[in-house]
Parts: C-alpha cells; sequence; structure tokens
C-alpha cells in the first residue's frame, strides 16, 4: 500500500489536471453531452465533487471517528487487489444506484473552480490523523467489503484518476 505522503501528492497531481482544465471549458462545452447516457463534462466534475465529500470524506470521519462501522469486517479480495494495484480496472462502471438515484447535476464552471480546490484540500487535511489510525475500524463500501480510513484516502485518488480516462473521452467528443 502507498504511504499517505505518496498518496497526498498523487490526490493533488490528479486534481490540477481537473481544475487546470476549467479553464478551457465554455459553458456551453461544459454542459454538452453527446448523448442522453453519457455524462456532460459537468456532470462527472459533479460525481467527482459530490463523491468526494459525501462518500470518500464522510467515510473517512466516519472510521476515524469509529462510528457506522466495525472492527471486525475486512476488505475483500476485489478490494485488496484494487488497492495492491493503486488502480481500477480500464473499464467503466455503473455508479451504484444507477437508476434509482439522480443524475449528477452540473454546478457550472465556477462553482468546481471555487469548490474542487476546497474540497481537495478538505480530504488531505485527515493526513495526520489517517497516519495516527491503528486502521482496525472499516466502514462498508459497495464494492470493495469495508475499508479503513487509509484505504478509503487511497481508493479516493485512485477514483478520480480512474475518471481521467472518461474526462478524456468527453473532451475528445467536443474536438469533432
Amino acid at each position: 500500500m502507498k504511504s499517505t505522503i505518496e498518496i497526498t501528492s498523487a490526490i493533488k497531481e490528479t486534481a490540477h489536471k481537473y481544475i487546470a482544465s476549467l479553464e478551457e471549458y465554455s459553458e456551453t462545452d461544459f454542459e454538452s453531452k453527446q448523448s442522453e447516457d453519457i455524462w456532460s463534462l459537468g456532470q462527472m466534475y459533479d460525481h467527482i465533487y459530490t463523491s468526494g465529500i459525501y462518500f470518500f470524506l464522510a467515510n473517512i470521519n466516519r472510521c476515524l471517528e469509529k462510528r457506522k462501522g466495525a472492527f471486525d469486517e475486512k476488505t475483500n479480495e476485489i478490494g485488496l487487489k484494487i488497492l495492491a494495484a493503486n488502480a481500477l480496472p480500464h473499464q467503466k462502471f455503473k455508479r451504484p444506484g444507477t437508476g434509482v438515484t439522480p443524475e449528477p447535476e452540473s454546478k457550472g464552471i465556477d462553482f468546481y473552480k471555487k469548490e474542487l480546490p476546497q474540497m481537495i484540500e478538505a480530504i488531505c487535511s485527515k493526513v495526520q490523523a489517517i497516519e495516527k489510525d491503528d486502521g482496525v475500524y472499516r466502514t462498508a463500501h459497495p464494492f470493495f467489503a469495508y475499508l479503513n480510513a487509509k484505504e478509503w484516502y487511497q481508493h479516493f485518488e485512485i477514483h478520480m484518476r480512474h475518471h481521467l480516462r472518461q474526462k478524456a473521452e468527453l473532451e475528445a467528443y467536443l474536438t469533432r
């Protein structure tokens, strides 16, 4: 498993790619969809932002606060492989709750210019607490069984990096 210093560096590097790209999009491009079943860049950015706050940061906090989880649960084999590889497979996944929960809704370029750096800072501010955490308390993940705070932190960076492929596909559509 990567060190928290390595993970933090990777989070900041990946986040910079998202934040810098916001300067290159028009609002029209940001909201443009190539089809009804493919997200716009704005929807993808919203997914990165909302999952960062309400999924990754929330679960890091739950683990650190030892609430809404368990001491006796483990990460499953799939989760262990993903963390060891430090990457998700090169395939597309369905978001848990697809068809049941609302699709992401873009809040516009200016929102993400302001809020993405704050979200990254909020998550990275947990490094010292994660380093002090014994890692035995875990919260549920929809695919990996249970993750501890450091695993959630690493998975956040993996998740952001995974969406860089989608970002490139959506940008390529705009240049056609």
